[in-house]
C-alpha cells in the first residue's frame, strides 16, 4: 500500500565553478515550485547547501515525483554522482528516524506555513552506523510523537541529514509504535556521543569531548523553500 504522503530526501554535489549558475536559477525555481504546491503535486519542498553538498527534501501526496520533475532546472549546476554507472545527480537518502508519520494527506498538511524550514548534518563513525540506526528505531517505535511532528533523520553513506521545521510542532502520534518495550536509554545524549565522527581538527585540539549543540550537528544553509 502506498503511504498517503511520500517523504523524500536526496543528496547531490554542486559542480565546482557553477555556484553562481545555481544561485541564478533560484528565483524562477521558487516560482515553479510554488505552482507545484498550488497544484497539490507537493506539500512542501526545501533545498539546502553546505559547501559543495546540496540536499533536497520534499513531500508528495500519493505517488512520488522524481527530483528531475521538480528541480531539474538546477541539474546543470550539479555534478554526476561519483562511483555510479549512470549520470544521475541525486542520490536518495534513507529515512532512519522520524517522530511522527502521515496518516492521511490532511493529517500531514500544515495549518500554517512554518516560520523556517531547517536542516543540520553530521557524520557517523562508520563502525557505529548500525548501532545508531538500532537505537533510533527503538526510540521511534517505543515513543512515537515525542518530538517535532515533521522532524526526520535520513542517511546516505555515513552522512546524516536532520530536517526540522520551526517552531517545532509537538503533536501526539495517531499511530501506535511497533515495540511494546521500554529500553530507550534515559541518558540519550551521552549514549549518542560516541557514534559521531569528529569534525576536522576538533579531536586534535581537545575540543571534541567538550562539544555540544551546533558543534556536533552543523546547521546548513537554506537555498529556497515552498
Amino acid at each position: 500500500m502506498i503511504d498517503p504522503v511520500q517523504r523524500l530526501v536526496f543528496r547531490g554535489q554542486i559542480h565546482p565553478g557553477r555556484e553562481a549558475a545555481l544561485q541564478a536559477t533560484l528565483p524562477d525555481l521558487q516560482t515553479t515550485l510554488a505552482r507545484h504546491v498550488v497544484a497539490d503535486d507537493i506539500l512542501t519542498l526545501s533545498l539546502f547547501t553546505w559547501h559543495q553538498h546540496i540536499f533536497l527534501y520534499y513531500e508528495c501526496p500519493g505517488e512520488a515525483i522524481a527530483p528531475a520533475d521538480l528541480v531539474g532546472d538546477i541539474d546543470s549546476a550539479l555534478a554526476p554522482w561519483p562511483d555510479t554507472t549512470t549520470s544521475h545527480v541525486w542520490a536518495p537518502m534513507m529515512d532512519i528516524f522520524h517522530y511522527n508519520q502521515p496518516q492521511s494527506v490532511e493529517h500531514w498538511r500544515r495549518d500554517t506555513p512554518p516560520e523556517a524550514c531547517t536542516a543540520r548534518i553530521i557524520y557517523l563513525r562508520p563502525e557505529m552506523v548500525s548501532s545508531y540506526i538500532f537505537l533510533h528505531y527503538q526510540m521511534q517505535e517505543e515513543k512515537p510523537g515525542t518530538g517535532d511532528k515533521y522532524g526526520q533523520i535520513s542517511i546516505h553513506e555515513n552522512l546524516l541529514f536532520f530536517y526540522m521545521e520551526q517552531p517545532a510542532k509537538k503533536e501526539a502520534a495517531l499511530h501506535k509504535g511497533q515495540l511494546k518495550t521500554q529500553h530507550t536509554p534515559p541518558n540519550w545524549h551521552e549514549v549518542m556521543f560516541p557514534h559521531f565522527q569528529p569534525w576536522d581538527g576538533m579531536e586534535e585540539k581537545g575540543e571534541w569531548q567538550l562539544a555540544e549543540g551546533s558543534q556536533l550537528w552543523r546547521p546548513i544553509e537554506l537555498l529556497c523553500s515552498v
